[in-house]
């Protein structure tokens, strides 16, 4: 998968990957053969006569090649999807609606739903194109489909409107087996899951460019994606970069929006662009020195607009609180390692760790935040790369997290951070466990003094106990020596 392609599923000229027929797929003609012609003289059921009868190609199908036959001769169809903006008609068949779709069958049964003057359902459906429908009815009536990233987006959004739980479960694992869910494809994943409301994949994409906030606001699809999107980006509170990037990034974004649509690239259409954006990029924790250098010798934000905010600059802690003005003053909450090991090398000694040895500990939190990985030790005899495999388990022994994670380590540095992928919702008094594996024989540094309460800051704190893994890592000493929280 690219890291961009058209979101524009109604277009009929938007590239598409064809759908390719199964090698073993028999080809269908429109009628009985020439030589299959069928009379009653030459029926051997009627005597008097030795004639062979020749069957018919339509007798000979498998069932799942003649239901297919039906949809794509609209033989005796009863329903029409009209599709796209230019309301094309697809044909198809109420009884097999009715048979896969609870949703459907409430639909078509509902005395609502438009007809045409022959009594077929005519049933609007403007937000994909046609070869999206001829995908997701062939799927009805045949149980194949070809999923490509051009089309998952688009057929998830079909299966789960009208309640397809098997092609819903297609769809999701194919986002996984395919590796959309990776940094590169993070903000294009959510410029689609927003344009066909899939509020979950919204979520899980946010979460790994909140992981990789950087990349993603770099990336191409970024440039590309229209402003509520933008706006809903900036607005999130676990970015992992300065504001100053995040602001470079907007402007970069504007430059952009101004191309598409011919305007000047002017500070004043610059925040009419931005409109309620600007709001968003958090002013007051941008450094002094980058806001008097670059953003006050600008026309994007109002004279009074940069007196207030000069007046924020100066202001901390408490007095911030008490701000009652459009700019968001809080700074982002960007990971920290919350250590139960202490960190210095009088706490530290050496362990050889076995290749597929589990080293668990369990934790709970006092508050609900976000996970964003592990703190591991690095290997102590050699500089060389370590695969780590951590598996995060909630209470009910759920996998909510399952990573295969490479570090490059050397000897003279002690403490690695490992990050998810994903970063992964923590909920106040439920305990995890954490399960950490090598996948081959390598000395290791280790952990001594271990804690089972660290305070993280007023009312947040995280308590560590121990698992039922490996002996050599447990509350005192060992792996895991701490996590990575926001």
């Amino acid at each position: 998968m690219t890291s961009h392609y058209s979101t524009d599923w109604t277009q009929p000229n938007r590239k598409r990957t064809p759908i390719q027929p199964r090698p073993d797929a028999k080809q269908t003609q429109s009628g009985p053969r020439e030589d299959a012609k069928q009379t009653s003289k030459g029926n051997p059921n009627h005597e008097g006569t030795g004639a062979q009868v020749m069957p018919s190609d339509q007798e000979c199908l498998p069932l799942k090649e003649a239901l297919l036959r039906m949809l794509d001769k609209a033989i005796s169809y009863d329903v029409i999807f009209r599709v796209g903006e230019r309301s094309v008609e697809v044909r198809c068949h109420s009884f097999m609606l009715l048979a896969r779709s609870p949703q459907m069958q409430a639909m078509l049964e509902s005395p609502r739903t438009d007809r045409d003057k022959d009594g077929r359902a005519c049933v609007p459906v403007p937000e994909v194109d046609v070869e999206i429908i001829r995908s997701f009815l062939r799927y009805l009536y045949t149980d194949e489909v070809d999923i490509t990233p051009d089309n998952v987006m688009p057929l998830l959004y079909l299966a789960r409107k009208y309640l397809i739980q098997t092609l819903t479960s297609k769809c999701q694992q194919f986002i996984i087996d395919a590796h959309l869910m990776e940094p590169e494809n993070a903000v294009e994943i959510y410029h689609q899951a927003y344009i066909f409301d899939l509020k979950d994949l919204m979520v899980d994409s946010m979460k790994i460019i909140n992981q990789s906030t950087r990349q993603c606001l770099e990336s191409e699809p970024f440039l590309l994606l229209p402003r509520e999107c933008v706006r809903n980006i900036i607005a999130d509170d676990h970015h992992q970069v300065s504001e100053e990037t995040i602001y470079r990034n907007v402007m970069t974004w504007c430059e952009e929006e101004c191309k598409r649509k011919g305007l000047p690239e002017s500070d004043e259409v610059f925040r009419e662009l931005l409109g309620d954006i600007l709001y968003e990029i958090r002013f007051p924790n941008i450094d002094v020195r980058f806001f008097s250098s670059t953003i006050e010798k600008r026309n994007i934000l109002t004279a009074d607009e940069k007196q207030e905010l000069k007046t924020l600059s100066v202001l901390k802690g408490v007095n911030r609180d008490f701000y009652k003005g459009k700019f968001k003053c809080r700074p982002r909450k960007t990971w920290q390692r919350v250590m139960r090991m202490p960190e210095g090398d009088r706490h530290i000694d050496e362990m050889i760790m076995l290749d597929q040895d589990e080293h668990v500990i369990t934790f709970k939190t006092s508050v609900d935040c976000l996970m964003h990985g592990i703190v591991t030790y690095g290997l102590s005899q050699s500089e060389s790369e370590i695969h780590i495999f951590v598996e995060l388990r909630d209470e009910n022994g759920e996998t909510v997290a399952n990573e295969d994670i490479s570090v490059l380590t050397e000897p003279d540095i002690k403490l690695y951070d490992v990050r998810f992928q994903k970063a992964v919702d923590i909920k106040a008094g439920h305990r995890y466990q954490i399960i950490m594996k090598l996948d081959e024989l390598n000395w290791l540094w280790k952990g001594l003094s271990g804690r089972h309460l660290v305070t993280v800051r007023d009312g947040f704190q995280v308590e560590f106990e121990g698992g039922d893994g490996d002996e050599n890592t447990n509350m005192l000493e060992g792996q895991i020596p701490g996590l990575l929280l926001s």
